[in-house]
């Protein structure tokens, strides 16, 4: 307990509410935590003109979307470099599998379908796929996570200009954007430097494949390093708290899901060891 007014004056708003039991662990969740990513519209629901290329991000101490200045970098520091499996249904917008999120690629990502890597087929099995297994493997990408703290100006939908200083979010990326900050982070390790100390200053460029338009980041390293401090800790543990969230999510859903075929084994088995027809002997 703190005795002392000034050593309780001194601790911070997540400090005081996890002393009180104002926050009992339930505050931080996936939905805690803004997505960082890259703007290909160009217009928003309403209407309004936006810039394409942009970085973009939710800011809920005004509850709105914020765009960052065109042709100016954004400043990410990198917390948690992870990975994660998921399958994109094009038709429903969901994605109806995805893996734990694993750090390793040594690690064994389970899914919630109960199997691995929501199905997705590695190495020199794909030489064995049909085209239409072919097909449906493209709907299954492996994505790269990146916890952190993005800082930028810009502003929102309607024009209000803002700035946003080291908000909590995630970076999550594939495709042709999931190889720039991957080797910018490798380039900190062959430095021997964490990437915790270190601004990612990030714009993109703008590419095209036939009549397709897409935005791939372009990522530089700032030398300078910044001292880890107490708040840092707290971000670290908010973001492996997250990803520990979703990993329990995905666990439950892959041991409930061998539990459903391992009852389909039994079913079936008892069904074919029947005599009389199983649909007179079920139906009764």
């Amino acid at each position: 307990m703190v005795n002392d007014l000034k050593a309780f004056e001194a601790l911070s708003k997540e400090e005081i509410m996890r002393m009180t039991g104002q926050d009992d662990g339930s505050i931080i969740s996936t939905g805690t935590i803004s997505r960082l990513t890259i703007n290909r519209a160009a217009e928003d629901d309403d209407g309004n003109q936006l810039s394409s290329g942009v970085y973009t991000v939710y800011d809920s101490a005004i509850q709105a979307k914020v765009y960052s200045t065109k042709d100016t970098a954004i400043q990410f520091r990198p917390f948690i470099n992870a990975y994660q499996y998921m399958e994109y249904d094009a038709e429903n917008n969901n994605y109806p599998c995805s893996s734990v999120v694993f750090k390793s690629w040594k690690d064994e990502p389970i899914d919630t379908n109960g199997g691995v890597r929501c199905g997705k087929v590695i190495g020199k099995a794909k030489e064995q796929l049909t085209q239409a297994e072919i097909d449906s493997q493209r709907n299954i990408k492996c994505y790269r996570l990146v916890y952190g703290l993005v800082s930028m100006t810009g502003a929102t939908a309607t024009g209000d200009a803002t700035t946003i200083d080291a908000l909590p979010v995630l970076f999550r990326v594939t495709g042709s954007n999931f190889t720039p900050i991957g080797e910018s982070l490798k380039s900190l390790k062959g430095r021997d430097s964490l990437m915790q100390n270190h601004l990612l200053n990030l714009t993109t460029n703008r590419k095209k494949a036939g009549s397709n338009v897409y935005y791939v980041s372009s990522v530089s390293v700032d030398t300078k390093e910044i001292p880890f401090t107490k708040k840092d800790l707290e971000h670290m543990d908010m973001f492996n708290a997250l990803i520990e969230e979703e990993n329990i999510r995905v666990s439950e859903k892959y041991q409930n899901a061998h539990k459903n075929k391992e009852r389909d084994v039994a079913s079936a088995k008892v069904i074919n060891e029947m005599a009389d027809d199983p649909e007179m002997v079920l139906a009764s």
